[in-house]
């Protein structure tokens, strides 16, 4: 049963979401704003130990086409905030909410072109790839993609070869949709076709409003 706390984070998040365009996923604590190919997606995480919220906020590529929604770039942006009172809770909730506005439209900003994500996407992806020494993995993937839509053949080849070869379980879904998109990458328009297919199922198993595709 929802205790006092989790009303104030309902009520903070509907008094700056939502005039933003953000939805509400059902009662839970997640609202998205839908920019067709991604979801700029908010998260008042409960703990399980306490009342009160942390604040995730990121990116969803509906272009993976994983059912659940996933934070595929940015995440955790503060610590705790513990429920002591609802007077206490409220003020510590609007600020949550603020900050979460704010880094939407930070991700609405630089994501806001196919070409912009690819370049985005693709730094990041080198980044990792200096950093660690772990196989590729979904951020590769979904640079592979974005170059792939940015008409950046040669870098979206490269990303998921990248995967292939560096993927121990060749019946995972990652190396399967990389081994797929792989075969696309001499060809833009089927890239994108396959793409425009994956989120168009995605967005229906996240029960979204159709979308144009050619928004591709």
């Amino acid at each position: 049963m929802p205790g006092p706390h989790d009303k104030i984070i309902a009520n903070a998040a509907k008094a700056t979401l939502r005039p933003l365009g953000f939805q509400r996923k059902g009662q839970s604590r997640l609202w998205f704003f839908d920019h067709s190919w991604w979801l700029a997606v908010v998260e008042f995480q409960p703990s399980s130990w306490s009342k009160g919220s942390y604040l995730n906020v990121a990116a969803h590529w509906l272009w993976m086409g994983v059912a659940p929604i996933s934070f595929d770039f940015g995440g955790r942006l503060e610590g705790f905030e513990g429920y002591a009172s609802d007077e206490q809770f409220a003020v510590a909730i609007a600020r949550l909410a603020d900050k979460a506005a704010d880094e939407a439209r930070r991700l609405a900003a630089m994501f806001g072109s196919l070409p912009d994500a690819a370049e985005i996407l693709l730094e990041q992806a080198r980044t990792e790839a200096r950093q660690a020494s772990a196989h590729p993995g979904w951020i590769v993937y979904n640079a592979g993609v974005a170059a792939g839509l940015a008409g950046r053949n040669d870098e979206a080849a490269e990303m998921f070869g990248r995967v292939l070869n560096g993927s121990e379980d060749q019946a995972s879904v990652l190396h399967l949709k990389a081994k797929r998109m792989s075969n696309l990458t001499s060809d833009t328009a089927k890239l994108r076709q396959e793409a425009a297919l994956t989120i168009t199922q995605q967005r229906e198993a996240l029960r979204l409003s159709p979308w144009d595709a050619s928004q591709l």
